[in-house]
């Protein structure tokens, strides 16, 4: 008779798959808890957050990323699997949310630039080109949900440097959702700036305004400074994202959710240039106050943020 044990369970799904079920039966097979499988990885140096293991075994999210892969090629080794076995149930990696296959992750994703060619299209219609001499260095956004799951506020703190003669402001931009009336949304300067001009598109919710510094920067300087953007109003959304003009070194983003509406599941996503198969997801965890991050480093042109599914 034939064996249905753990053991005949692990090389069945090797063979057969999901990922998900025949990561589960290895590691219940071992006897380790996910905890001390974090170990196990930790000592090879590879980290990986309890949640991120938790959504693999569960299906809830898969491992894409090259160092999410790394850590798939050591789970293999500390759980006695046969080299690249769980790593072949992974396939191409595959969009995520509500739509699938390649074609329609190009619908998805590749209007990812068209909000940044708005705001280009507003800095420079209204208020002339922007930032042309500045290049930023650090930028921190902070967003806050209302209980509808609208945005509520934006602060956004940053460091640029010069890289031309004497700039002496910043041109902030923001798009909100399609259909939410422009005047709903303000800008606010909290530190180290002054707001000037301010105009809104006159066919799109996009509003760039100006960032007075108090002085001009020579070539080199950099300027420390915060403001935040404020929606009264606004219409619910399931993304908030950041586009990239020139290379930055480090970017941050958060969003904080009201107790009163918090989603199933949120991820960040990074889209280099206008190619959308170039996207990279990752699952984020939400931290007991509802808050989600992402935190980037060496960032090049193009497209980061965070999104989010409602129930």
């Amino acid at each position: 008779m034939a064996s249905t044990g753990p053991g005949h369970d692990v090389e069945a799904l090797l063979r057969t798959g999901p990922f998900h079920d025949a990561l589960r039966a290895a590691i219940d097979r071992s006897g380790l808890t996910l905890d001390r499988l974090r170990e196990r990885l930790a000592r090879r140096g590879i980290h990986v957050s309890l949640a991120s293991l938790s959504y693999w075994r569960l299906g809830r999210s898969r491992p894409e990323r090259p160092d999410s892969l790394r850590a798939v090629q050591a789970i293999e080794a500390i759980l006695g699997l046969p080299k690249h076995s769980l790593e072949a149930l992974l396939g191409p990696p595959r969009p995520r949310g509500r739509w699938v296959g390649r074609a329609t992750a190009t619908k998805r994703y590749g209007n990812l630039l068209e909000p940044a060619r708005a705001l280009a299209e507003t800095v420079d219609m209204l208020v002339g080109p922007s930032d042309g001499k500045l290049r930023p260095r650090y930028l921190d956004d902070a967003v806050v949900l209302d209980g509808g799951g609208a945005v509520r506020e934006i602060r956004s703190r940053q460091v640029v440097r010069a890289v031309g003669d004497e700039p002496d402001r910043h041109i902030a931009v923001y798009c909100e959702e399609p259909g939410t009336d422009p005047s709903a949304v303000d800008v606010l300067a909290l530190e180290n700036c002054r707001v000037g001009r301010v105009r809104r598109h006159p066919h799109a919710p996009v509003i760039a305004a100006e960032l007075l510094f108090d002085r001009a920067l020579r070539t080199g300087q950099t300027h420390l400074f915060e403001y935040k953007v404020t929606v009264a109003d606004g219409l619910p959304t399931t993304v908030y994202r950041r586009a990239f003009r020139y290379p930055a070194e480090t970017y941050v983003a958060s969003v904080r959710f009201h107790s009163g509406r918090l989603p199933v599941r949120c991820w960040g996503f990074v889209q280099q240039g206008e190619d959308p198969v170039q996207a990279v997801e990752e699952e984020l965890p939400m931290s007991a106050g509802h808050l989600v991050h992402i935190s980037a480093g060496e960032v090049i042109p193009g497209v980061l943020g965070v999104e989010w599914e409602w129930a």
